[in-house]
């Protein structure tokens, strides 16, 4: 298998899948990300198997120096560019809203 692949459209072609990632935002500190990966194979039913976890992927958030840095924004299917951009900050400000709008719903 190659690592490489992360086209989840084709049945029975192993690979890698994110299955989760943790943001960690301290207080005065620069957020980082650590993403857990796994080989998964799309099955003939449309349902989704892994097969063996692969090493994860660990990065920091440098949102001074690269906060408005385009990041093309990609298919999450298939992999392919969608021909937008987003950055940094539009990423972690969705986010947030996301988080905010849940601690409203959930601690009334």
């Amino acid at each position: 298998m190659s690592v490489t692949n992360y086209n989840s459209t084709n049945v029975g072609v192993p690979y890698v899948r994110c299955n989760n990632v943790t943001i960690s935002y301290p207080d005065n500190g620069v957020p980082s990300v650590t993403i857990q990966q796994a080989s998964a194979v799309k099955l003939a039913d449309g349902s989704v198997t892994e097969i063996s976890q692969i090493q994860s992927i660990s990065f920091t958030l440098d949102m001074i120096n690269n906060g408005t840095v385009a990041i093309p924004l990609v298919d999450p299917t298939s992999g392919a560019n969608l021909g937008a951009n987003t950055n940094l900050q539009q990423i972690m400000l969705g986010i947030l809203a996301v988080i905010r709008q849940q601690q409203i719903t959930q601690n009334p």
